[in-house]
């Protein structure tokens, strides 16, 4: 935790460096995200939970550019239907997440632009809650993964100074470290988020 502090540290400090470059921005932005859940058992089902993202961005370059961003996100799921007993019905997480987006301006225009950006993006739990069958229990932790790998691709738009941008990610590893009792999950997140460029 103390590092991501420190990234974000230097993050502002670059910014706020080289704040009359032209070719870099930075700002804050927010976000929602919404997570499309699979498992390997056809008897459970899934309720997505609407999470959220709150961080920073910093973006280099013009028609190519890169964007390096830290964000504080939620995300959940609610399982139901014939669960393996013993098995968590309900987690909500908060994690620290850290894409590097590569992205190209497809329209480049005096107050409108329009892009596409993909690149990876790393996740690092920082809180747990974990339900099992209607029960909270401290004690007993689930194997979940606290750190995650996927890719983002998606597409967004600037106006003004205001930027947005609709992503798609993969995850490249399951949310359980192992198998909990016979069953495994995967999320799909789409995320929405919105930033302002303070320069």
């Amino acid at each position: 935790m103390k590092k991501l502090l420190l990234v974000l540290a230097a993050m502002c400090i670059v910014a706020v460096s080289n704040a009359q470059l032209p070719g870099i921005s930075f700002g804050p932005k927010i976000g929602v995200n919404l997570a499309q859940v699979t498992t390997n058992v056809g008897s459970i089902t899934d309720q997505m939970k609407t999470g959220y993202d709150l961080g920073f961005f910093l973006r280099f370059g013009g028609k190519c550019y890169f964007q390096p961003e830290l964000l504080y996100s939620s995300s959940g799921v609610t399982f139901s239907g014939i669960i393996p007993g013993g098995s968590p019905s309900d987690i909500k997480l908060k994690s620290i997440n850290v894409p590097l987006m590569f992205g190209a301006r497809l329209l480049n225009l005096k107050i409108v632009n329009v892009r596409v950006l993909g690149g990876p993006i790393a996740s690092f739990i920082v809180n747990k809650d974990v339900t099992y069958n209607g029960v909270m229990d401290q004690t007993k932790e689930v194997s979940l993964n606290n750190a995650k790998w996927g890719f983002q691709v998606g597409a967004g738009v600037d106006v003004l100074m205001f930027t947005l941008d609709l992503r798609y990610n993969v995850d490249f590893n399951k949310q359980f470290s192992k198998q909990v009792n016979g069953f495994d999950w995967k999320s799909q997140p789409v995320n929405l988020t919105l930033g302002w460029k303070l320069f």
